[in-house]
């Protein structure tokens, strides 16, 4: 029923609960009404800090989130084992089908965040992706370092390609090749 987002600082481990559904054509109002009680309820729990729903541009069926904040793991657990919750839960696979997303791995550089119904492209397309970005950026950063680090020991100079292969890859490469380069062909 959920994904959970850790957010916050300083400390605090603030819990973030997305709630998303594919309402089925012409169940709207069902939704609607669901998701009015859902809200009027996630606001009474303890902890939580504040619930935000999204939905469709008008016109359009499909996924409808609920995004749910708390303060604590603690405020989640007692929120999603409460009775109310779990009733209105079951309520809604009336009108409407769960979406899970559900990342563990190399499928987080794949993904979009401007659009969360896109379903993980298959495991030898991320292969293919992330061979040719793993291949461009070590022929570029290993003749780079080894100029000012020619004498550097093997294994600290492998540990600096690691370091800047990953980091490089997490956070410029891996998102534009997943939004720009290969987008249409990895979902389609």
């Amino acid at each position: 029923m959920k994904d959970r987002i850790i957010t916050g600082g300083k400390g605090r481990k603030d819990v973030t609960v997305v709630v998303s559904r594919n309402v089925f054509p012409g169940h709207e109002r069902e939704y609607d009404e669901w998701v009015r009680r859902l809200v009027a309820a996630a606001k009474e729990a303890p902890g939580n800090k504040g619930v935000t729903m999204l939905i469709p541009p008008p016109g359009q069926s499909g996924l409808y989130h609920v995004v749910l904040r708390f303060t604590d793991e603690k405020s989640v657990h007692i929120w999603e084992t409460s009775y109310v919750r779990q009733k209105l839960s079951h309520e809604a696979d009336d009108f409407s089908r769960r979406s899970r997303q559900e990342a563990t791995g190399l499928e987080t550089w794949f993904s979009i965040p401007e659009c969360p119904e896109l379903e993980t492209p298959p495991q030898w397309k991320m292969a293919i992706v992330t061979f040719l970005g793993v291949y461009l950026l070590s022929i570029i950063i290993i003749p780079l370092l080894e100029i000012p680090f020619k004498e550097l020991n093997f294994y600290l100079m492998n540990v600096m390609v690691a370091a800047l292969l990953v980091s490089i890859l997490t956070w410029v490469v891996m998102p534009w090749f997943s939004r720009f380069v290969f987008r249409k062909w990895l979902f389609k």
